[in-house]
């Protein structure tokens, strides 16, 4: 027999799918199309009703602040696979993949600059997890010798936000490729240099 507790579970586990599920189609949607696409266009391709969506999001702008948390709670738990694993060069790993979530989310990103939103305020404390991630996995790659000994985790971060911006100037937000390589030319940069 269920007990109350376990009727209390279902629905917050069902509407946490659902908000996942919300989350991931916008992200993707976004990418593809732009901001434009309606909030029911993202409940009908989430396979969710309206309602859902503009109960989880009333307004627009909140789904871009929450797609673009959600980008980087997924960053966070994969820097902590990578620190738990024993590559020293797990660093270039996760800068690439930070470099690739921020080209797929350039839109997003844009709209929440506009909108005067910082990530850094917003969610502080995945923010903040983030960059204590990238500063472990460089204190790693840099005690192995295969990143330069004088890069601080601040410049790290610098040089991942200036990749979305050569990104964008190089037009390249929509071709995985040539992001990709711009991504390499800056993370190379951080290796160190045989001589």
């Amino acid at each position: 027999m269920l007990g109350p507790m376990a009727t209390d579970r279902e629905p917050r586990a069902d509407a946490r799918r659902n908000r996942e599920r919300v989350l991931r189609t916008a992200q993707q949607l976004f990418a593809a199309e732009g901001l434009g696409v309606p909030l029911d266009e993202i409940a009908r391709r989430a396979g969710v009703g309206p309602g859902t969506v503009h109960r989880h999001f009333p307004a627009k702008e909140a789904l871009y602040l929450a797609v673009a948390i959600d980008m980087l709670e997924r960053l966070v738990a994969e820097a902590d696979a990578l620190a738990a694993g024993d590559d020293p060069g797990a660093l270039f790993t996760l800068l690439a993949r930070m470099m690739a979530a921020g080209a797929e989310n350039v839109a997003v990103k844009s709209a929440l600059t506009a909108a005067e939103f910082d990530l850094r305020t917003a969610a502080p404390d995945v923010a903040a997890e983030l960059t204590r991630q990238v500063g472990g996995l460089l204190d790693r790659a840099q005690a192995a010798g295969v990143a330069r000994p004088d890069v601080s985790v601040g410049e790290v971060l610098a040089l991942v936000a200036g990749a979305f911006a050569a990104i964008r100037h190089a037009g390249a937000e929509t071709s995985r490729p040539r992001a990709e390589h711009i991504a390499r030319l800056i993370v190379d940069g951080l290796r160190t240099q045989a001589r």
